[in-house]
């Protein structure tokens, strides 16, 4: 039986554990700590929604097909605790900008079917709570509870854990690879998943990978007699979302390269301020109640696209660099090493989708994705444009 390690325990790894699991493959995950999903994935909601330009590009493709691609999974997912629900989402037009983006998408026929443009009485009516302002109904979009999903992703005989268990390093030996640990520990598999988010740059193999923290703070605060009444999500440049056991979450925040793991009273002011223009009654309602909050950090590519594929040999490629048209079978591939990670704000619609193509490529050497879009994605697309090879970058499947 073919067998993989998998490094990190958040939605990337669960996911790529579980679609490596669905062909078949023994798969370890290892998680530094006490429990998966207590990084960014560790936030007790996240938001299901896709995203639309106005020109479609292929970010907006990947989170389209992942957002599917994850509901998909949930479907499949027997849970007795409730992991998903469809409660919609409002996109207000909440300024001049967003409101001409907003008039130019429903001219566009593709999305027709996906929302519906409402005026303010509308949004108040979906939303429950008072909106002065109309905006994009999303009916099908929803939130998650991040660490329930990747619980459920990991409930597998094929899936075994280590928790507590930090990895160090890494070395391909006799065509398999050795994962040094703390405590002593190793373990050996024929595959490597690097799903470890920002610290994917720990390890060497990994060091042209771009990517960058970007801090962000979410806020919680009790249902009270205003906002029991929400029943959807609510989107401005912030969101707020409704009661889930008992808490209301609003946010959030970002900031690249800040490393404070504390809340803010500045960041918890920007959340403040930001829902009481999405509703000054909920505003008004929420100034009296204990507010708390957490932190996290998301893991941001400079193109913000995902990485996910199988990675180059960094140093080969320095020293022996090849050709603009060289065919992308002859490059200096790492055998068996691949990465699932950099989602930033997206990870429960883009990991999955990502975790199959991982799949796919150890299953089948081929991505289920179109070939431009799974070239799009590669981890090492950032080695290659920095020798000048953009072409070949475009074309690695």
């Amino acid at each position: 039986m073919t067998t993989a390690i998998i490094i990190g325990g958040g939605i990337a790894g669960c996911s790529t554990a579980y679609a490596l699991a669905q062909k078949g493959i023994a798969v370890t995950v290892i998680e530094r700590h006490e429990k998966i999903a207590q990084e960014a994935s560790g936030n007790p909601i996240a938001v299901l929604y896709p995203k639309f330009s106005v020109k479609p590009n292929m970010a907006d493709k990947l989170t389209q097909q992942g957002s599917t691609f994850t509901q998909e999974i949930l479907k499949k997912l027997s849970s007795q605790v409730p992991i998903f629900e469809a409660c919609g989402m409002i996109q207000l037009a909440f300024n001049p900008r967003e409101e001409i983006r907003q008039n130019a998408l429903m001219q566009l026929d593709q999305y027709q079917s996906i929302f519906k443009a409402i005026n303010s009485a509308e949004a108040t009516k979906i939303a429950g709570v008072s909106l002065n302002m109309g905006g994009l109904y999303l009916p099908q979009a929803g939130w998650i509870k991040p660490a329930v999903f990747c619980e459920a992703l990991t409930n597998s005989a094929l899936i075994k854990k280590m928790t507590l268990t930090k990895a160090l390093k890494f070395d391909r030996k006799q065509h398999r690879w050795q994962v040094c640990m703390d405590k002593n520990q190793s373990i050996e598999a024929d595959i490597l998943v690097i799903c470890n988010a920002n610290d994917v740059k720990q390890f060497k193999q990994c060091e042209s990978v771009a990517i960058t923290p970007v801090r962000g703070q979410i806020n919680f605060f009790p249902e009270n007699t205003i906002s029991k009444s929400i029943k959807t999500i609510i989107c401005s440049d912030h969101f707020v979302s409704p009661a889930v056991d008992g808490f209301h979450s609003t946010g959030t925040t970002y900031a690249a390269n800040d490393f404070n793991p504390n809340l803010t009273e500045v960041d918890t002011r920007k959340n403040i301020d930001a829902l009481c223009k999405i509703s000054e009654p909920l505003c008004e309602a929420m100034q009296h109640e204990s507010i708390n909050g957490r932190v996290a950090w998301r893991s941001s590519p400079l193109d913000y696209m995902p990485l996910a594929g199988q990675l180059l040999d960094g140093e080969l490629i320095h020293k022996n660099p090849p050709r603009h048209n060289a065919n992308a079978a002859d490059l200096p591939w790492i055998e068996g090493l691949y990465i699932n990670a950099g989602h930033g704000s997206k990870g429960m619609i883009t990991a999955p989708i990502c975790g199959e193509l991982i799949a796919n490529l150890v299953a089948n050497g081929k991505p289920d994705l179109e070939a431009p879009f799974a070239s799009k994605l590669n981890p090492s697309r950032f080695l290659l444009r920095e020798l000048g090879l953009k072409q070949l970058a475009q074309s690695l499947y």
